[in-house]
C-alpha cells in the first residue's frame, strides 16, 4: 500500500495557492495552528494580502496592474493612517462666491467632488476639491431655473454620482387646469454635459400619477429623497391627501426603484400605511445596502431583497426598534470606492456591503445608532418564520444591543460614516456650554468597527471600545443599552462648532465645511480638508 500524501510534503507553491481559495479567517487560523503552514504564509504574500483585504472588510476592484507588495503595503498605510491622522495637517479651500451655499442647500462629498442642491433656487453645482493630476475633474453650475428645460415642470430632487459621471433629476410636470394632478418623472444626464447618461436605458425613467400640491412650499415637497446605488435608482416621496375642501389632512408614503441600466419602467413599488397627523415625529427613509438588499427605516427597520426587479421588493425581515425611538434618518456612503493615492494610481478597493456601518439618527430622541450592517447579510433571522413560513418581527433585544453603539446626538455634533468607520464631533472634557446649548469646544472621535482596527490597537494605535455603554432617550427617560466593539481615537485638536458646520469622510480625507455671516445669512464658505495618506 502506498503511503498517504500529506498536506506538508506538497511544494509550498501548491500550499499556498490551496489556501489562497480559503476565507480570510480560515487563512489566518491555518497559519495559527500550524508552524509549517505559518512559515509558508509569511513567506507569501498573496497570501497576506489576502488577510489584510478582509480584515479590512474591503473587496478588490481592480489590482492586477502593481506587485503584490505594493498592493500589501498600500493596504497597511490605509489602515495604519486613520491610527496616526494629524489634524494640524490639512490645506483649506476657498468656496468660490458664486458657490456660496445657504444652510438649506444639500451638500455632499463623493470622488473627490463637492456636490450642492439648492431646492428653493432651483440649482445645482459641482467642483472638484483638490483634485489628483491624473483624477477626471467635473465642474457645473447651473443656473438657477436652469436645471431642467421641460415646461411648466416642478424639480423636486436631485442625487449627482461623479463616479458614474450621472445627473438624475427628480421633476414633476402640471396640467394647468388641475394643478394638483402631476406626473412625475427622473432624467438621467451625464454630469459633464447635457447628454442622456449612455448606460442608461432611456432618458427618462417614468412613475404613476401622483396628486402633489404644486407650491414649493409646501411641507410635502420637501419630503423626499432620490438616492442612486450602481444600477439602482429610488425616489420616496410623501403624498398628501386632500379632503374636499382641498385641505390636506393626512399623508401616505410611496418608493418606486428602477434598474435603470436595463428599463425605464419598474414593478420595484412599495407604499407605505396613512398617517393622519402630517406633522407627526414619524417619518420615513431608506438606504441601498449593496446590489441586492434595500432598508427601509420607520417604526422599524424593514430589509428587502431587490435582486429581481421585475418583481416587487420581497421581504426577507424586519428588525424591531426600541419603541421610543421615532423619525430616524438614514446616513450610510452609497458611493465609496477608494482610490489609491499612489502616483500609479491602478489599485481600487470598496467597502465590503456585509460589513459597513450605518447611521441612524432619531432627532427628537437626540439618538445616534451606529449599527454594523452584517446583521442585514445573516440569514439567522430565518429562526424568526412561524408555523406557515411567514416572517415575523425581531425583537430589539434579539439584535440591536450586539449588532449597535448609542450614541448622544445633540445640536451641533456632526456625523460621516465610511465603510466601517465613523466620525464625531463631540463636546470636549472641560467645555462650557452657552445659553443655546452649544459647546466652547470639540473634538473629533474616529470609530473603527473591523477587525483590522482590533488587530492595529494591539500595536498600541486606538483605544479599544469593548464595555457595554448606557444612553437615555430625552424623550422618554427609556435607557438603551449597546456593545458592539471598536476602536477610538480623539483628536488633540479642538473645534468650534462653526468649523464643521457639515462633516464628511472617506477612505482617504476628512472633510470640514465652515461656516460665516454674510449680509446676515449664514452660509458655507471654506472647505477644510484632513489628509489621510500623501
Amino acid at each position: 500500500m502506498n503511503p498517504k500524501t500529506e498536506l506538508l510534503s506538497l511544494p509550498d507553491e501548491l500550499i499556498a495557492n490551496i489556501l489562497t481559495f480559503l476565507p480570510w479567517q480560515d487563512i489566518l487560523r491555518c497559519a495559527t495552528l500550524c508552524k509549517g503552514l505559518r512559515k509558508i504564509y509569511m513567506s507569501f504574500l498573496e497570501l497576506q494580502y489576502i488577510t489584510e483585504l478582509g480584515s479590512q472588510h474591503l473587496l478588490s476592484v481592480s489590482n492586477n496592474h502593481i506587485s503584490v507588495s505594493e498592493r500589501l503595503q498600500l493596504l497597511r498605510d490605509n489602515a495604519r493612517a486613520w491610527f496616526e491622522f494629524d489634524l494640524h495637517s490639512f490645506e483649506t479651500i476657498s468656496i468660490p462666491d458664486e458657490f456660496h451655499l445657504s444652510l438649506f442647500t444639500a451638500t455632499y462629498i463623493t470622488n473627490g467632488h463637492a456636490c450642492f442642491w439648492n431646492p428653493s433656487l432651483d440649482s445645482v453645482r459641482i467642483l472638484p476639491v483638490l483634485p489628483r493630476p491624473s483624477q477626471q475633474t467635473i465642474k457645473r453650475d447651473f443656473s438657477p431655473g436652469l436645471l431642467c428645460g421641460v415646461a411648466n415642470h416642478n424639480n423636486i430632487d436631485v442625487f449627482m454620482d461623479p463616479v458614474q459621471n450621472l445627473l438624475a433629476i427628480a421633476y414633476s410636470i402640471g396640467d394647468t387646469e388641475f394643478p394638483y394632478d402631476e406626473v412625475s418623472h427622473i432624467d438621467l444626464l451625464t454630469l459633464d454635459g447635457d447628454d442622456t447618461h449612455p448606460q442608461a436605458a432611456g432618458r427618462t425613467l417614468f412613475m404613476p400619477s401622483l396628486f402633489m400640491p404644486r407650491s414649493r412650499e409646501d411641507d410635502a415637497t420637501r419630503w423626499s429623497k432620490l438616492e442612486g446605488f450602481g444600477r439602482h435608482i429610488a425616489f420616496l416621496r410623501f403624498m398628501p391627501l386632500f379632503d374636499i375642501t382641498g385641505s390636506s389632512f393626512a399623508s401616505i408614503w410611496w418608493l418606486q426603484i428602477w434598474d435603470w441600466h436595463h428599463s425605464t419602467s419598474s414593478n420595484s413599488i412599495l407604499t407605505g400605511p396613512i398617517e393622519v397627523d402630517l406633522h407627526s415625529d414619524r417619518s420615513t427613509d431608506f438606504c441601498f445596502l449593496g446590489n441586492d438588499r434595500f432598508l427601509i427605516t420607520s417604526y422599524d427597520l424593514k430589509l428587502y431583497s431587490i435582486e429581481d426587479m421585475s418583481q416587487p421588493p420581497q421581504l426577507l425581515a424586519c428588525f424591531l426598534l426600541p419603541a421610543s425611538v421615532l423619525d430616524l434618518q438614514c446616513f450610510t456612503p452609497t458611493s465609496d470606492i477608494a482610490r489609491s493615492s499612489h502616483p500609479r494610481m491602478q489599485v481600487q478597493w470598496i467597502s465590503d456591503p456585509v460589513h459597513r456601518v450605518l447611521s441612524l439618527v432619531s432627532h427628537s430622541s437626540d439618538l445616534d445608532f451606529i449599527i454594523s450592517t452584517k446583521i442585514f447579510f445573516d440569514d439567522y433571522f430565518d429562526d424568526y418564520l412561524d408555523s406557515s413560513g411567514l416572517l415575523t418581527t425581531i425583537p430589539w433585544m434579539y439584535w440591536g444591543p450586539s449588532n449597535a453603539r448609542i450614541f448622544l446626538h445633540q445640536f451641533p455634533c456632526r456625523l460621516g460614516v465610511n465603510g466601517s468607520r465613523a466620525l464625531y464631533a463631540f463636546p470636549a472634557a472641560g467645555a462650557t456650554q452657552d445659553s443655546n446649548l452649544v459647546y466652547s469646544e470639540y473634538r473629533l472621535h474616529l470609530m473603527d468597527f473591523s477587525p483590522s482596527a482590533v488587530r492595529y490597537h494591539q500595536l498600541g494605535l486606538g483605544r479599544l471600545v469593548d464595555e457595554p455603554s448606557t444612553v437615555g432617550n430625552c424623550q422618554s427617560g427609556e435607557s438603551l443599552t449597546t456593545f458592539l466593539p471598536y476602536v477610538e481615537v480623539v483628536s488633540d485638536r479642538t473645534f468650534s462648532w462653526r468649523e464643521f458646520a457639515e462633516v464628511w469622510l472617506d477612505k482617504d480625507n476628512i472633510y470640514l465645511f465652515k461656516e460665516s455671516m454674510e449680509n446676515d445669512t449664514m452660509i458655507l464658505d471654506e472647505l477644510e480638508v484632513i489628509k489621510m495618506r500623501e
